[in-house]
């Protein structure tokens, strides 16, 4: 439930949040820098959060985080003229929502390896992602209905923000009765940074390259579909399309995720994460963004479900450890897209034009080759 509810806030604003400061910033070189700076607080909070549990439940980070996120969200709802004044500011923002995130995101990707083992894994996967992207249909159809009450764009994105606000605020009661407790031993992080362990080494490696193809969904992907798209309603509709398919694809499909169709499903998915993009580079239009959308959601179920499959699995052999190598994995997925983002502002200053965002985006949408090859081997 508290997946679910905040995945539909959290979708609003991978909707809105990333296209609202883009209208001010007119710059993806700096939409780039605030993912950097957003991510790059990340590995502090996951460190912070594991020290918290040692004492308190998880419902501490799980508020923590929330709290930060929505006091974020506040700030970008009153401070239009300063983000129109000096579109730096945009960069506070990504320090106190990578901050709340950081806090967040420890606390849910360690809960979820908790609740589940080997043997239900696959079905807590699907049965999340199923109701995960439930609210993530819902999400744009609430969007749309916002937007077309407002003759003016920006007047219905403020109101995104203060629903947002809102459901975040639902999302902090919640929280407090997640009385999960962690159960590792008092092991020094340091420990779980061990590049000596073969099967672990291997695995940071494949999150390295992982987190390199994921920093384009931070937000260089929504720009690119609201681009092709051309306003700001067909962009939710297109929203509505892309999560209806993901709901269909993990229902579907689904179910083909286990140890025994691993190396299938990982392969199928590699090919259609490269293909999705490659489509929305090749046709910037809304034909290419309609193809994008239904290839990434059969990506969605067959290579992103894989990945956690494989990498939970490889954590949940550390017992007593796993919320520190929860930790040193996030810390790694963090480096990575902020790696990712760092590429990008790279060609931005060495290639002309736009060349700099198709050549870029090609090039780091090769990166999930190296997961599935990497991975594989583990399962």
């Amino acid at each position: 439930m508290l997946n679910t509810i905040y995945n539909f806030g959290a979708s609003l604003v991978s909707m809105f949040i990333t296209v609202y400061l883009y209208i001010y910033a007119d710059s993806i070189p700096l939409m780039s820098l605030y993912i950097i700076v957003r991510i790059g607080c990340f590995p502090v909070f996951f460190i912070l959060g594991n020290r918290l549990v040692k004492k308190y439940p998880f419902s501490l980070t799980y508020a923590l985080g929330l709290s930060l996120i929505t006091i974020a969200l506040t700030f970008t709802l009153f401070s239009g003229d300063l983000l129109g004044n000096n579109p730096l500011y945009i960069l506070l923002v990504a320090a106190i929502i990578g901050s709340g995130e950081g806090f967040y995101y420890f606390s849910q990707n360690t809960c979820n390896q908790i609740v589940s083992d080997v043997s239900t894994r696959a079905q807590f996967l699907a049965c999340n992602g199923i109701f995960c992207n439930i609210s993530s249909l819902l999400a744009p159809v609430f969007a749309t209905f916002i937007l077309s009450v407002y003759e003016d764009e920006m007047s219905g994105y403020r109101m995104m923000l203060m629903v947002i606000v809102a459901i975040f605020i639902i999302v902090i009661i919640m929280a407090f009765t997640i009385n999960i407790r962690s159960k590792d031993e008092d092991i020094p992080l340091s420990v779980s940074f061990d590049i000596k362990d073969k099967m672990w080494n291997d695995h940071n490696k494949a999150v390295v390259y992982y987190g390199f193809r994921n920093a384009l969904e931070l937000n260089t992907i929504s720009i690119l579909v609201y681009n092709a798209a051309g306003s700001g309603g067909t962009y939710s509709r297109l929203q509505i399309l892309f999560s209806f398919m993901t709901i269909i694809a993990f229902r579907v499909v689904g179910r083909l995720l286990n140890r025994d169709r691993i190396e299938m499903t990982f392969k199928t998915g590699v090919v259609l994460k490269i293909l999705c993009l490659v489509i929305l580079i090749v046709m910037p239009n809304t034909v290419g963004a309609i193809i994008y959308g239904v290839s990434n959601a059969l990506a969605m179920v067959f290579y992103d479900n894989s990945y956690n499959f494989l990498s939970a699995n490889i954590i949940g052999r550390y017992q007593n450890e796993m919320t520190a190598r929860v930790v040193v994995r996030e810390t790694y997925l963090s480096v990575a897209r902020c790696l990712a983002m760092g590429f990008i502002i790279l060609c931005y200053r060495y290639l002309p034009g736009n060349l700099y965002l198709q050549v870029s985006t090609l090039i780091i949408s090769l990166a999930p080759i190296m997961v599935e090859k990497i991975l594989i081997k583990y399962k």
